[in-house]
């Protein structure tokens, strides 16, 4: 209501700047998704207006922080013009906001960490580096790499510096026989929410992440020649039986409800959670990593990975580096003359 009052008597102006700011987020996030929904604000990427409002107040918070200068700089001028690019091209991943926030969160620690050394940026040698990396944790030193390689391409630290190369184990994965059973538990599984069911069988099928999950539409979905497609990329991937009931019983919900998500949520115009759906997944037992390594590992195994990428909406190094983990030998294809989805009754 404060936040109504104060729109109302112009205190604030009606922009999505102004909402940035509001002291309550959770309050100015919900309002802000009930004006765009009805046109009183223009259209904004949710992920992107709640990344702007967490750098405003971070940046806020380290005003006097002694190095704030090359900490605005590292997300004002990095990151942020990159994030609303992303935005402009389609719509924000859920973890884009996690990914910017922990790179911040351990630039701050890494400047702070040589404040109270008495090391300037520009003094800063290899065996500083080597010793922070030996003092922190794997995710620390994996989310300032970031800003390390920023800081030594714009000489706010000495070009002579060696950022570590991470290190990746290979994600685990299961059989195809595992694949299968799962696809037939959530195929048939009544008793478990049809968004749930869907979600499981997106995964196991396609190998799309939840984030990407989540905001598909039934714009996405056409019938040719009576045969339901899919457009995860392009070519669109056919939709097998009996997968294709559920997305049909899907899509005719989003239309009884008045949108185009397959996934509504319960804010106007937006898809539903991705925690929300993390937990639900979970909550079955659903193995959500394996599940989506392992059908794309599947599926660089029936076409070559630059196939499956085009059609799948990845890029062609990630299905490439799954080739090796599948025991993949393809070495050319016939271009235009493919269907990289899953064909044929499950």
């Amino acid at each position: 209501m404060e936040l109504l009052t104060a729109l109302a008597t112009g205190t604030i102006p009606l922009t999505h700047e102004a909402l940035h700011d509001w002291p309550r987020p959770a309050a100015a996030r919900y309002l802000r998704h009930r004006l765009v929904t009805c046109g009183v604000l223009p259209p904004i990427d949710r992920h992107l207006a709640d990344l702007e409002t967490w750098l405003r107040r971070r940046l806020a918070a380290v005003a006097d922080h002694p190095h704030e200068h090359l900490l605005r700089q590292f997300a004002l001028w990095h990151h942020l013009p990159r994030v609303r690019a992303d935005a402009a091209r389609r719509p924000l991943r859920a973890n884009a906001k996690q990914y910017v926030t922990q790179q911040f969160t351990q630039a701050q620690a890494f400047l702070t960490w040589l404040v109270e050394r008495g090391i300037a940026p520009r003094d800063v040698v290899q065996a500083h580096i080597d010793a922070w990396y030996s003092e922190h944790r794997v995710h620390q030193r994996h989310n300032l790499r970031g800003f390390l390689i920023w800081a030594v391409a714009h000489r706010h630290l000495p070009r002579r510096l060696i950022v570590p190369q991470p290190t990746y184990q290979s994600a685990a994965s299961f059989t195809q026989q595992r694949r299968m059973a799962l696809l037939r538990r959530y195929l048939t599984e009544d008793a478990t929410p049809l968004t749930s069911r869907a979600a499981a069988c997106l995964l196991l099928l396609y190998a799309q992440p939840l984030s990407r999950i989540l905001h598909l539409t039934t714009d996405e979905l056409t019938t040719v020649d009576g045969e339901l497609l899919l457009r995860l990329g392009d070519p669109p991937s056919p939709v097998p039986a009996p997968f294709n009931e559920l997305l049909n019983q899907l899509a005719a919900a989003s239309a009884h409800a008045g949108t185009t998500l397959l996934f509504p949520g319960l804010v106007a115009g937006q898809p539903l959670a991705y925690s929300t759906l993390n937990r639900r997944l979970r909550k079955l037992g659903f193995p959500l990593i394996e599940a989506r390594v392992s059908a794309l590992r599947q599926l660089v195994l029936q076409a070559p990975a630059p196939v499956v990428a085009d059609a799948l909406g990845y890029h062609q190094t990630t299905t490439a580096r799954q080739v090796a983990h599948a025991g993949a030998t393809w070495s050319r294809y016939a271009g235009n003359e493919h269907h990289a989805g899953p064909r044929g009754r499950t």
